[in-house]
């Protein structure tokens, strides 16, 4: 017999106010709502990591009634959240899949054999011996709900946790998903409940049902394709409307001049330990998509690009340096990172601190007029300046990452898909900076999704292997789309 879950009138602080729904196993459901809105913490309230302050949350099997309390009976819904890279506890690929599995009271040899099988299905049976610290934003996340998977959980929840892939292996998390055979002593049903949570509507369209938050409140509940077709309603819940999930016009920019000054990043022959490899220059102004499936060696580029990592033949220059290289410190002020999973990158204790952290006390006083103006331009709302980043959502803290990112005016940007987790409202303001940003800076733009950027962008870069397989002109694109498409890459 099924598993059913019922929410009854779930209340949370001042984030929840009587959520109520219910759920089977089988059922595919997605979640939206703006940043904030209260997506992670119901997800968190189902998976039992916190405790609601009133109403209740019942799971159904077999006539039976378990609340809370009956912990086995809870062990059936998975939960896999925004950052992968809290979710690992194995010393190896092979240890993060088998811990679940041993718990069960396999055998070593079957535990053996089902990691085996499960790295294979997930593509990952050639890292098994790697420490899940040393793979891509993507490859951790398909780590992850691999090993949730092998607990045979009825439900299963995904919190923005397909974000970072390339739509490839996308597929491949959600086929595996939907193969998924619940095998436990109680029930032998093929099929787990799941609940996406999402800003993409395109995952959206593919649910049995959606239900959307507003500032706590389930304000609507019903068929993906009926509530995403509705742009006004979406324009007030501030969701992404059906429309928004067909492929961009891509407006070519032509207005770029190729400049004849030296570039301000250059990558001679220059080889790193995980095998990549670079021999490209950049020049001042460009803006330069960086595209490829996930694991192939992107944030390693942009990594290098700061000097995080060296390489290990070959070299690499940043700037006219072509005797004295640029002092450190200078070169990361100049030069700006925004990480995968920024959010998980928050050192201040407050969202000022942690805009302002290059600054000493001295300087915050001397400039606090110009910092606030600046807060207030990048759409942070005063009454977050002094609250605990961690109490954010995942949107809300990308936002404080990227103001932190640009907060020392940097000559370059290195972006690592900075819109994950971003609403449709921050996808737009992010978009309207990025636009008014590029024609004075350069920028290496990171992401598995060439539509956020198409129109934006002077080059695009496709790694494979480790390397730049193709560097063509925005203007070419359309003669190289074939080639996009065959890697994987979203257009």
């Amino acid at each position: 017999m099924l598993y059913h879950l019922q929410v009854r009138n779930l209340s949370y602080k001042n984030i929840l106010t009587q959520v109520k729904f219910e759920w089977s196993q089988g059922e595919r459901l997605a979640l939206m709502g703006a940043n904030g809105s209260g997506k992670s913490t119901l997800a968190k309230l189902l998976a039992g990591q916190i405790k609601a302050d009133a109403g209740e949350i019942l799971l159904r099997h077999n006539g039976e009634i378990y609340p809370r309390e009956k912990s086995l009976s809870w062990k059936n819904i998975g939960y896999v959240g925004q950052h992968p890279r809290r979710h690992t506890i194995g010393a190896t690929v092979a240890e993060e899949l088998g811990f679940g599995l041993l718990n069960l009271g396999l055998s070593a040899e079957e535990v053996k054999d089902k990691v085996r099988s499960l790295a294979s299905q997930i593509g990952m049976l050639e890292h098994l011996q790697q420490s899940p610290s040393t793979l891509s934003g993507g490859e951790r996340q398909r780590l992850v709900i691999a090993a949730i998977l092998a607990l045979h959980p009825a439900f299963i929840i995904l919190d923005e946790s397909v974000s970072m892939l390339d739509p490839k292996a996308e597929k491949r998390i959600f086929d595996l998903i939907d193969s998924a055979n619940i095998t436990n002593s109680d029930s032998n049903v093929k099929g787990l409940g799941q609940l996406w949570i999402t800003h993409d509507p395109e995952v959206a369209l593919r649910a049995d049902r959606l239900l959307v938050l507003q500032e706590g409140n389930l304000v609507a509940e019903g068929n993906p394709s009926d509530i995403l077709k509705d742009e006004k309603q979406c324009l007030e819940y501030r969701i992404r409307s059906q429309s928004k999930a067909l492929t961009h016009g891509y407006a070519i920019n032509h207005s770029s001049i190729t400049c004849q000054m030296p570039p301000v990043l250059k990558w001679d022959k220059a080889e790193f330990k995980n095998k990549v490899y670079a021999d490209q220059t950049v020049d001042k102004n460009q803006f330069i998509g960086i595209v490829g499936p996930s694991g192939v060696g992107k944030t390693t580029l942009l990594e290098s690009a700061l000097n995080l990592i060296k390489p290990i033949k070959g070299e690499f220059k940043a700037f006219d340096y072509a005797s004295n290289p640029i002092p450190m410190q200078e070169l990361r002020n100049r030069i700006r990172l925004l990480q995968q999973e920024a959010g998980e990158y928050i050192l201040g204790r407050t969202v000022y601190d942690e805009v302002f952290y290059t600054k000493s006390k001295i300087l915050r006083q001397a400039d606090r007029a110009k910092d606030e103006a600046y807060l207030n331009s990048m759409a942070i709302p005063e009454k977050q300046w002094r609250r605990d980043p961690e109490r954010l959502s995942g949107g809300e803290r990308q936002r404080i990452a990227l103001a932190a990112a640009l907060s020392t005016y940097p000559d370059i940007v290195l972006f690592d898909e900075p819109m994950i987790g971003l609403d449709c409202q921050g996808r737009e303001q992010f978009r309207a900076f990025l636009m008014q940003y590029k024609d004075n800076h350069t920028i290496l733009y990171v992401t598995h999704d060439l539509s956020e950027i198409a129109d934006l962008v002077t080059r695009i870069w496709l790694i494979e292997d480790g390397k730049v397989a193709l560097d063509c002109k925005i203007e070419d694109f359309t003669k190289e789309r074939d080639r996009f498409e065959r890697a994987g890459v979203k257009l």
